[in-house]
């Protein structure tokens, strides 16, 4: 990883800091969907109690809406099971879009907010 890479984990904090600072009369809009398991037998338990593999890394609400986004380093992609979700929850008319650093991010959500 080069000096200015920045691992999807950090990324996503990045984004979550800024709208938890930015937008604090939303907060409990903008929500993390726990996609990674702890162990084997949490796994089993999390699948047992609704977990979906390939969902988004965060759902934000917003107007009666859910939008998706998924967070990805710049050279980040989707694994197929994340395809999949995407193209299941867009055939359902929901928005899902992914964002590669925290600019990013900010367009995606500043845009929701000023649109819808």
């Amino acid at each position: 990883m080069g000096l200015n890479s920045k691992s999807e984990d950090r990324i996503h904090q990045e984004c979550y800091l800024w709208f938890h600072n930015a937008y604090p009369k939303y907060r409990g809009l903008l929500n993390y969907n726990l996609n990674n398991s702890a162990n084997a037998r949490q796994g089993k338990k999390n699948k047992e109690m609704g977990l979906q593999a390939g969902r988004s890394d965060f759902e934000f609400l917003w107007n009666k809406k859910v939008y998706f986004i998924e967070i990805k380093t710049e050279t980040g992609y989707q694994s197929k099971i994340q395809k999949e979700w995407q193209k299941l929850v867009e055939s359902q008319g929901f928005w899902y879009g992914i964002a590669r650093n925290r600019i990013h991010f900010m367009n995606i959500i500043e845009t929701i907010i000023k649109n819808n």
